[in-house]
């Protein structure tokens, strides 16, 4: 079984969200510098919680609506 690449890069992976928005229309909920309102953690940085990888990676920024925090789980649509 192949594992899925991640790649972490903080300006790639804002770059890629907003280029998915722009492309289907989405509307723009995430950090604009990728920073939680909650927490102040970085989103599209990779950290460890329990031994679990936590965070939002150029290809999922790429694929899907960033709507909240991967790492406090704060809703930033609500």
């Amino acid at each position: 079984m192949q594992t899925e690449t991640k790649t972490f890069d903080v300006q790639a992976a804002i770059a890629a969200q907003k280029k998915l928005q722009q492309e289907k229309g989405y509307p723009d909920f995430a950090p604009h510098n990728g920073v939680c309102y909650k927490c102040h953690g970085q989103i599209y940085e990779e950290r460890h919680t329990k031994g679990c990888p936590h965070g939002i990676s150029v290809e999922s920024a790429s694929a899907h609506l960033v709507t909240g925090c991967p790492h406090c789980y704060y809703s930033y649509c609500e």
